[in-house]
């Protein structure tokens, strides 16, 4: 540097051009540096690059709804395990099993209730006669499960009244619960319903699920 220095030093007409275009060099020189900067902050491939790229492609999996089966049989066409979204209602599985037949008795059933995982859904058909007269089928329209118990996240007024120690106003009061708080984590949470202590739990806990 300092040999250069004195180069331009000896050179006369060269210190004279330093000299007028002083500024404009400085200029020049400034700009140049910038460009470096900026080519190796923004240039591809980085990995600061394939992180943000990684972190992105997590974030969507972390996101991806998650699946449950269901059983869903009864009077629908198509009887089956069928796998839906979490959050999937029981309108949901009806739709998935094809539908419902033309007997099928609804009257009972929530459809929009939420379904949840390893669930058993049945749909029953309307009362009818064989050809002796004789009437075969259900006439509640309840949903049944394969266990023989009442579902408290998804049972209806009627439903819960098959209960024992549950009369009208106490099946009110668990449908008005869940509206107000959500579903029932576990069949104990039922006691949390105001008139529901553990007298009356000792006498349905085993006819409950959730």
């Amino acid at each position: 540097m300092k040999r250069f220095a004195d180069h331009i030093k000896d050179n006369g007409k060269l210190r004279v051009f330093f000299d007028e275009n002083k500024d404009m060099i400085i200029k020049v020189a400034a700009i140049a540096v910038v460009i470096v900067v900026a080519f190796f902050a923004f240039a591809p491939g980085t990995e600061d690059g394939e992180d943000e790229v990684v972190a992105e492609t997590e974030a969507v999996t972390e996101t991806a709804p998650a699946g449950i089966l269901v059983d869903i049989g009864g009077a629908v066409n198509e009887p089956m395990v069928a796998e839906l979204e979490e959050g999937s209602r029981v309108e949901d599985a009806i739709k998935a099993a094809g539908g419902l037949t033309e007997d099928a008795d609804v009257s009972g059933i929530n459809r929009a209730a939420f379904v949840e995982d390893g669930e058993k859904i049945f749909v029953p058909s309307l009362m009818a006669e064989d050809a002796d007269g004789q009437q075969f089928g259900t006439s509640s329209g309840a949903a049944y499960y394969s266990d023989g118990k009442i579902n408290i996240n998804t049972a209806d007024s009627p439903e819960l009244q098959e209960l024992d120690g549950i009369g009208p106003v106490t099946a009110e009061k668990i449908i008005d619960y869940r509206e107000e708080n959500g579903r029932f984590d576990t069949i104990e949470d039922i006691k949390n319903v105001s008139g529901i202590g553990d007298k009356t739990f000792e006498k349905l806990k085993d006819d409950i699920r959730v």
